[in-house]
């Protein structure tokens, strides 16, 4: 029995330690498969604008350095040092070094440069202090700081001049406020004279777009608190000290609404402000996702973003863009490309889309106008037709203004997948003019004998880049929608027989041109762009009731018949239109107009 009992405490112990092999193994391949782990390095950058202005007798100041993630998972450095230009090391004091974050630090860390105070005037100057050689992580935006030094030295025998009022005053409430815009140029030679003085500033701000306010170049003696409010003058943050000991003021906040934003600037310290300064400014930034999801793609194509009116890309006519594609930005959940093009009246402009060999691209393509909507009748495509999967949508343009083309996936792909959706884009324009008549290439001359149902020779125009013809309408009864004689006054004189009635002398040889066209414009005349294409047209002898000739329409409407021989007159007849006309002379130009109707909104 006790040997039994110790065979059983042995199975069970090496199940367990098997368990814990298996429990390791599993470990180890999800540590080493995090693909956030993987491909995220944290970026380090100096926080705020990429330049400042300090006064000579500042005697030292700090730069802020900022690093982008928390916490830091591995041990991270950079390394700093100070640039000459216009200034040199007389002017400034600065060594080489650098700054560590351990593992879990997300602080920001400070550089301390000091500025010598020479008695020397002489012009503003200036050096740089700039983030080289980071470990474990890479540099953001921006990594250089230009330091612009104000000289506070007067000419010899010529007194200091005394700050009292700046230039922006009266800026003391709300009605008051300062104009100014994020990105913009710092506000600077600012003042707090009278003691007491409270400055307002205000910028337009759009909604889910961060900006970064704050007040800088504190001339010593000077201790800034910052209040900002949204569009309604209620306060939404405030700051006094950006960290102990450094007195100026800095507030981050996201807009959620378009409007304007206000900021207060009012100066805690009692030492009396003459000649004191500041600067003010405001930095707008798109906060990236902060946890973007596990293989979110980072290959957006160079018009990213570009989902909106405000942002859609800009491209010309004779223009292509390459290597586009459905990857998502700023951590939507799929993308749709907007793009504007400037058109012209007269123009006929086309895009299309091309998808290029591996490519799985399936897009929908639609036109919006000036004022960025649909238009009406719908212009859009989703295939070209066949395997190709691409969409081409043309448009001649009856204004002067911009053409918004609307790209997207037919079928949103994954987000893993979205560049593997990969297409180009390009436009053209040609100028439109309309469809010449063609001249006579024969006349009647008379004759004997007749031709019986011989075939005359049918020469289509040639053809020309066309958008796709309208598709087959519904059969429905056209006679309301077409006019034989279009106005202004027809070009083409023709007399309805309601008998046969031959000519009573020999054959005749005719040429006849018969156009169809669709009038989009509604102007009644023909044009490059609305042409009936492959039409059937038909020849008869009215005297005899002979088929003379066949044709079809070409791309721009017309079919050319030469040498068209009959006993007496010719009946020209459109079976498609339910048209029937004769005609007599020595040649005929023939319009069938059809009018222009409503189609239903959505056209593939």
């Amino acid at each position: 029995m006790a040997r039994s009992h110790n065979k059983r405490l042995m199975r069970v112990v090496m199940v367990v330690m098997s368990l814990v092999v298996v429990a390791l193994l599993i470990s180890q391949l999800v540590q080493t498969t995090d693909p956030l782990q993987a491909q995220t390095l944290p970026e380090i950058e100096f926080s705020g604008s990429a330049s400042i202005t300090v006064d000579e007798n500042i005697d030292t100041f700090t730069l802020t350095v900022d690093i982008n993630q928390a916490p830091v998972s591995s041990t991270v450095t950079v390394d700093y040092v100070a640039l000459p230009a216009s200034a040199t090391t007389a002017d400034y004091v600065l060594a080489p070094g650098s700054l560590t974050w351990a593992i879990g630090d997300d602080t920001s860390k400070t550089i301390t440069v000091r500025i010598i105070d020479d008695t020397v005037d002489d012009n503003s100057e200036f050096f740089y202090v700039e983030l080289e050689d980071p470990s474990q992580a890479t540099l953001g935006t921006p990594f250089r700081k230009t330091i612009n030094i104000t000289d506070n030295d007067a000419a010899s025998g010529t007194p200091t001049p005394q700050v009292f009022a700046d230039d922006y005053e009266p800026n003391n409430n709300f009605n008051e406020a300062t104009e100014t815009a994020a990105d913009a140029a710092n506000l600077c030679d600012l003042t707090f004279y009278p003691p007491g003085d409270n400055d307002y500033f205000r910028w337009w701000g759009k909604a889910g777009i961060t900006y970064v306010v704050t007040t800088s170049n504190l001339d010593p003696g000077l201790d800034t608190v910052l209040d900002v409010y949204n569009p309604n003058q209620s306060l939404i943050a405030n700051n006094d000290d950006v960290a102990p000991g450094i007195f100026r003021s800095e507030v981050r906040f996201t807009a959620s609404s378009d409007g304007y934003y206000f900021a207060r600037v009012t100066n805690k310290s009692p030492v009396d402000p003459i000649n004191k300064l500041y600067c003010f400014g405001i930095d707008s930034t798109v906060d990236p996702t902060t946890t973007p999801p596990a293989g979110f793609p980072a290959d957006a194509d160079v018009c990213e973003f570009n989902s909106t009116i405000d942002t859609a890309c800009l491209i010309v006519a004779g223009e292509t863009k390459s290597g586009l594609n459905f990857v998502p930005s700023l951590g939507s959940s799929q993308d749709t490309d907007i793009f504007k093009m400037w058109v012209k009246p007269g123009i006929f402009y086309t895009c299309e889309t091309i998808i290029p060999p591996g490519s799985a691209a399936d897009t929908n393509m639609i036109f919006w106008d000036n004022n960025g909507n649909p238009f009406n009748p719908w212009l859009g495509n989703d295939d070209k037709g066949g395997l190709d999967f691409g969409s081409e949508v043309s448009y001649l343009a009856n204004y002067t203004g911009w053409l918004f083309i609307v790209v997207g996936p037919v079928n949103v792909p994954p987000l893993d997948e979205a560049d593997l959706h990969e297409y180009d884009l390009t436009c053209t324009g040609v100028e439109s003019t309309p469809t010449p008549t063609a001249s006579p290439t024969s006349s009647f001359t008379g004759g004997t004998g007749g031709t019986g149902g011989t075939f005359a020779t049918a020469t289509p125009q040639p053809t020309v880049a066309l958008p796709t013809p309208f598709p087959t309408p519904t059969p429905i009864d056209f006679s309301q929608f077409f006019t034989a004689t279009p106005a202004p006054p027809p070009v083409v004189q023709f007399q309805p027989l309601p008998t046969s009635t031959p000519s009573g002398g020999g054959t005749q040889s005719a040429v006849i041109n018969v156009t169809l066209y669709y009038d989009t414009n509604n102007n009644f005349l023909p044009e490059l762009t609305e042409g009936i294409v492959n039409a059937a047209v038909a020849l008869y002898d009215n005297g005899t009731g002979e088929l003379i000739s066949f044709g079809h329409t070409s791309e721009t409407g017309m079919v050319t018949f030469t040498a068209v021989n009959a006993v007496g007159a010719v009946r020209v007849v459109v079976p498609f239109l339910n048209y029937s006309q004769v005609v007599v002379g020595n040649n005929a130009d023939i319009l069938v107009r059809v009018a222009p109707q409503p189609l239903p909104i959505g056209i593939p």
